[in-house]
């Protein structure tokens, strides 16, 4: 069974494990969007919809790129992550465990900066033209197949490694001090890209992530942690996805 389809939190999870998993519930959620707005765009052929919200075809098309961008930011730094702090605490306990894990990760850059360069490439083509209907497929074509692989590494995470965790048997100290080391190699994620990041996780797993990770942090870090979720205290979502507002409350 796959870690992220808990429906409730296991106290006996390392609480690493626990914060590795919501953020691989987050990034599949924000590729699945990609993918459905990149196939959107491609049928369209890049041609406005007429959203005033979205703009001219070609702002709409620099959204997609900002939004890229921010899921590609939090995408390296989860990676970093894993390779900096808790795949090394595997390999101490058996050598090669996560080797092929730490291959897909470089195996894929490739890909992900690809993408970032076809977005560059469609902002200066006209919109409806040949060359950016064929560049819009492209993208399309990509996007999906990077959701395909993330979403494949993501499970073999969560069925073969993670859960070998809890035979390392930290101490809850120890946990809590691995977590926090965690938030160190994620600046980005848990700062402006806070928002973002949250936004791909139910209202009851956002609480979760920010419970998990205030408690782990000294108090300025936790206040700063705050102060980024009050500045968008009037959250804008109402698709079930969690408001700034509802997280503050629920925290309270």
């Amino acid at each position: 069974m796959l870690l992220s389809n808990w429906n409730a939190y296991n106290e006996t999870m390392p609480v690493v494990v626990s914060a590795t998993v919501l953020q691989h519930k987050s990034l599949v959620w924000h590729l699945e969007r990609m993918v459905r707005w990149g196939e959107d765009l491609a049928a369209r052929d890049g041609r406005s919809k007429g959203d005033p919200v979205m703009g001219s075809a070609r702002m709409e098309v620099k959204k997609y790129g900002k939004s890229y961008s921010q899921l590609l930011e939090v995408m390296l730094e989860h990676a970093q992550m894993e390779e900096k702090i808790v795949f090394p605490i595997l390999e101490r306990e058996d050598r090669g465990l996560t080797k092929s894990l730490n291959e897909e990760h470089a195996r894929d850059l490739p890909l992900m900066n690809g993408i970032k360069e076809d977005i560059k490439t469609i902002i200066v083509l006209d919109s409806g033209s040949s060359s950016c209907q064929e560049a819009l497929f492209s993208l399309s074509t990509r996007i999906k197949s990077l959701q395909e692989k993330c979403k494949q590494h993501f499970e073999e995470e969560e069925r073969g490694i993670l859960p070998l965790m809890e035979a390392v048997e930290l101490t809850q100290g120890q946990q809590e001090r691995l977590l926090e080391q965690c938030l160190d190699v994620m600046p980005s994620t848990h700062s402006h890209l806070l928002k973002f990041f949250m936004e791909g996780l139910l209202p009851q797993e956002a609480t979760l992530y920010l419970d998990l990770i205030t408690k782990c942090t000294n108090k300025d870090r936790a206040g700063s942690i705050y102060r980024f979720l009050v500045e968008e205290h009037h959250g804008k979502r109402n698709d079930g996805k969690p408001t700034m507002g509802f997280l503050l409350k629920a925290n309270s």
